[in-house]
């Protein structure tokens, strides 16, 4: 009986222990947790580590809106450019009252513009085979996105941008915050019958 007893009595204390340090890992900055934040982190990095706060999740600071354009070649030879077209209002119509939306209209091009951007040398260029997979990853879903035919011409190249427009401060919050969107554009992609299928 006594064995029990301890092994309970041990449970009860390494759950505590752990809870604890996932509560310090956690809470608002304070003195214990600065004084003992090398152990802390010990105990709760690699595999616990969360990349929010459990009082204050971090939100998007900025809206980001892939958008695409075509240049088409017309039936008599010459190309002409399209305008802008924001493939992440199209997903968002998409999604709006829909009870049951696709994952791919939720995720799919939001994720891809992120691993593409973060994939960006200095210079805007993609890095390594990984860089260069991520931009015919985004090329292939505006392809399909915008089809292979568009205003009468057959698309024969594809300019993305990404419009990002920083988040207001709330009116209460007294802060000013510049909301002008800016535009990270790519040089102009050609496509290939491969990008359709």
């Amino acid at each position: 009986m006594s064995i029990i007893a301890l092994t309970v009595v041990g449970v009860v204390v390494a759950a505590t222990a752990h809870l604890a340090m996932l509560f310090l890992y956690n809470a608002p900055s304070n003195s214990f947790s600065q004084r003992h934040a090398a152990n802390i982190d010990k105990y709760v990095s690699p595999e616990l580590v969360q990349e929010w706060q459990l009082f204050a999740p971090n939100p998007q600071s900025v809206n980001t809106h892939v958008q695409a354009r075509t240049k088409v070649q017309m039936p008599d030879g010459r190309l002409t450019d399209t305008g802008w077209v924001d493939l992440t209002a199209m997903d968002q119509k998409r999604i709006v009252h829909h009870p049951l939306p696709s994952h791919a209209h939720q995720d799919e091009l939001p994720h891809a513009w992120a691993n593409f951007a973060d994939s960006l040398d200095t210079e805007g260029r993609p890095v390594g085979l990984y860089g260069e997979l991520m931009r015919q990853y985004v090329l292939r879903i505006a392809a399909h996105r915008l089809g292979p035919e568009v205003n009468g011409g057959t698309v024969r190249l594809i300019q993305v941008r990404s419009a990002n427009t920083p988040v207001g401060e709330p009116p209460w919050s007294g802060q000013q915050a510049d909301t002008r969107t800016g535009y990270e554009v790519q040089p102009w992609w050609p496509v290939t019958a491969e990008d359709f299928k």
